[in-house]
């Protein structure tokens, strides 16, 4: 008897298909079986030809063949493990991939691993017929194409540079693309005079932090939200803040006297993306690229600036790692908090050092955002440790109780509800064995001429949609169920951990870590001449016990 297989159609067009820059350029006219609507007619045909059902589509629009982080084939490989679709279909191998490693993995070892067929119409291809001899050759010519494909375009790429042209997609703050030449870069007048004011700021002394500072007070638009406004991107989602390293990378760059320099960074391979620094012998280095917007006497002498101030720092430690580092949160920003040891002199000629940690954005916008929210370090030991201990306690004196109290704070905790949703998960399945064991029959039936070929279509349609709606369902509910599970099993496993905090004496790292998620910090207050501080402390496994 012939298998009824649930087709997943995967369909890929690269921006990098020739056909597709061709296009894009009048220069010839496009092949249009390379276009996604045209690979999806044609697989979906083929698979009405062979009597599969057609299930589901999948498409990546504009991703490489080199890459297989595509939001389309990752979805894919998804449902087949879930059983959704058993066999998957492509216009040729290429659309697969194109590095003949990953493709024959994909191909001889995960697709099968989770029950499913492959094929490569084309190419004739198919994972269950004599035809897959030739699938890792073609596969190999696949992965030779990306590869000439990445020395070509790196090629073009170098000579562009190399003969002064701009090939960067992001402008350096203070220039933007000229109009007539998308690969030269003219002034942009008003984000030059804030380079101009921040280059004279720093020449009359002003800090990296000061300069941030004055900036944000006056409710200027900082580079990274100013240059997707410009370039119509929309809203940046984070704050529209000049921050410390903003300043210091604008001081620092060469570019604002006029000179470029290109070609220091590259990737591994052109399958490995990860970026690396080339050595200085290939770098471009072009002075006069562009119209300058400081003096190279301005630039020059704000470099000895910069540097007279990093050799004040030269010798010093560097940070090390606090009690709370990477703990403790702003509880209005969101932003962690930042760690800083101080000296207190005391009257009688002793001192003693502190550690207090106050809000991350505070200290990089240069206190023009946000506030303090300081805490010390001795002081949220303190509160820590008796939080703890309270809540160890508890848990020994009645741990049915404490349990019981935090899965009423789970929403998705209820008893009856999830008896109803076992009930209903019961019927689900049955029903969904019921439609597969119809469609089944209608396909026997179907070839024993029992049923003719429209009707057996009309009715395989209407039973795989309908187990489709079931199966989502059910998917749904087991989530919900598998979700629940796992609070409540964190819930005991919190309890087991914090009882054995019942006699803490001293906190130290290793029990911060294994108790606490993080800590919101709130600003302190001062309420009825009393000072007043909100501290909420989320606890791993349970989140904020109250």
């Amino acid at each position: 008897m012939k298998t009824l297989y649930n087709v997943g159609i995967y369909c890929r067009l690269s921006v990098d298909d020739a056909s597709n820059a061709a296009k894009a350029r009048n220069y010839i006219p496009a092949d249009e079986s390379t276009s996604i609507e045209n690979q999806r007619e044609l697989l979906s045909k083929f698979a009405m030809l062979n009597g599969w059902v057609e299930t589901k589509t999948y498409v990546d629009d504009g991703y490489s063949g080199g890459n297989f982080q595509r939001p389309g084939f990752l979805e894919m490989l998804e449902d087949a493990r879930k059983g959704v679709i058993d066999l998957i279909l492509v216009k040729d191998l290429s659309r697969l991939g194109r590095d003949y490693v990953e493709v024959g993995r994909y191909v001889d070892v995960v697709f099968p691993s989770l029950g499913c067929r492959f094929v490569s119409v084309l190419d004739c291809l198919d994972s269950e017929g004599d035809s897959s001899d030739m699938l890792h050759f073609r596969s190999l010519m696949n992965d030779y194409h990306l590869r000439d494909l990445s020395d070509k375009v790196k090629s073009i790429l170098y000579s562009k540079k190399a003969s002064g042209q701009y090939v960067s997609s992001y402008t350096p703050y203070g220039y933007r693309k000229s109009d007539e030449d998308r690969h030269k870069l003219v002034i942009d007048e008003y984000a030059a005079g804030i380079v101009r004011r921040i280059y004279d700021m720093r020449l009359a002394g002003a800090a990296y932090g000061q300069i941030a500072a004055a900036l944000n007070r006056e409710g200027i638009t900082s580079p990274r939200v100013y240059w997707n406004q410009a370039n119509g991107k929309g809203e940046w989602k984070s704050p529209s803040l000049w921050t410390y390293a903003t300043i210091k990378t604008i001081l620092r760059n060469e570019f604002y006297c006029g000179t470029v320099l290109m070609n220091r960074f590259g990737t591994r391979s052109y399958k490995d993306h990860t970026r690396i620094d080339k050595p200085e012998a290939e770098w471009i280095r072009r002075e006069n690229a562009h119209e300058a917007i400081v003096t190279v006497e301005e630039w020059n002498a704000v470099q000895e600036i910069n540097a007279a101030t990093k050799r004040r720092f030269e010798g010093r430690q560097p940070p090390t790692p606090k009690l709370f580092t990477g703990k403790l949160m702003c509880a209005d920003c969101k932003a962690p908090l930042s760690a800083i040891a101080e000296t207190q002199r005391r009257k009688n000629g002793t001192s003693k050092r502190y550690v207090s940690y106050f809000c991350s954005t505070y200290g990089k916008s240069g206190r023009s955002v946000c506030s303090w929210h300081r805490i010390y370090e001795q002081t949220l030991v303190q509160i820590l440790t008796a939080e703890i201990k309270a809540h160890a306690q508890a848990v020994t004196l009645d741990e049915a109780s404490v349990v019981e109290r935090l899965k009423r704070n789970i929403a998705r905790y209820d008893a009856q509800r999830l008896a109803d949703v076992q009930q209903e998960v019961s019927k689900l399945r049955r029903r969904v064995q019921e439609l597969e064991a119809m469609t089944a029959k209608l396909y026997e039936d179907k070839y024993a001429g029992v049923v003719s070929e429209g009707t057996f279509k009309v009715l395989a349609q209407k039973n795989e949609q309908e187990r489709l709606a079931k199966a989502e369902r059910l998917e749904a509910l087991l989530s919900e169920i598998n979700q629940a599970e796992q609070e409540t099993a964190a819930i005991h496993n919190w309890a087991a951990i914090i009882r054995k905090y019942l006699n803490l004496r001293e906190l130290d790292r290793a029990a911060i870590d294994e108790l606490i998620d993080h800590i919101e910090i709130g600003e302190r207050t001062v309420v009825d001449g009393q000072r007043r501080q909100d501290i909420k402390v989320f606890y791993r496994f349970v989140g904020l016990v109250e």
